[in-house]
């Protein structure tokens, strides 16, 4: 009898260990489902997104050759707005320029004008980011044959470039190391002078 017992407790037993096993693997697999259920929406999500920014090159293009405007073809194989270049080949263009001079080359420094006297590529034109909404029509030409843009490590050149691809530019290119990877000519102070608080008269009296 007691046999019998110790059989049925054990077969018990291994019920509840095969049942807590299967309970285990459930709750494991229901919240992988539960995570692939948020990436997979998450995901579609985003398609809208993906696809305005997909189609945006191409309608911006279409407006500007409906104009009558010129984009570069490459451009359009590659779905870009603007194009990034090295400040390598932003300077070989801007030597060549300074052989040339057709003015047909501008390049376009959106720091401020704090960071620009300090240290700017020669012959740059200051336009900060925070002005360019109501600059970039009057300082920036359209008909530039190429317009470089720059900024201290390539963040604010890239906006820039995204503000004015967006408003008919084509012929923008965003140097991407900025002015911290240029190596050639520069000029302005050599220092960023900062604001200082002078102690009052009185105060050193006090002291």
């Amino acid at each position: 009898m007691a046999g019998a017992l110790w059989a049925v407790a054990g077969f018990s037993l291994v019920v509840a260990l095969l049942a807590l096993r299967w309970a285990w693997k459930l709750a494991k697999d229901t919240a992988h489902l539960k995570r692939e259920q948020y990436y997979t929406s998450s995901r579609l999500k985003r398609i809208p997104d993906e696809i305005r920014e997909a189609v945006e090159p191409v309608r911006v293009h279409l407006a500007k050759l409906a104009a009558g405007g010129r984009v570069p073809p490459d451009m359009i194989l590659e779905g870009r707005l603007y194009q990034d270049v090295t400040t390598d080949e932003a300077q070989q263009v801007l030597e060549q320029e300074a052989r040339q001079s057709t003015g047909k080359v501008l390049f376009v420094d959106v720091r401020t004008p704090q960071e620009y006297a300090a240290k700017h590529v020669v012959g740059a034109k200051l336009v900060p980011f925070e002005e360019l909404e109501t600059r970039y029509k009057t300082d920036i030409p359209e008909t530039a044959e190429k317009v470089f843009l720059y900024c201290m490590g390539g963040e604010r050149s890239r906006s820039a470039c995204g503000f004015l691809s967006r408003r008919g530019y084509t012929n923008l290119y965003n140097i991407q190391e900025g002015l911290q990877g240029w190596r050639g000519p520069t000029e302005g102070a050599g220092t960023l002078n900062l604001v200082q608080i002078q102690p009052s008269r009185n105060a050193q009296r006090e002291v």
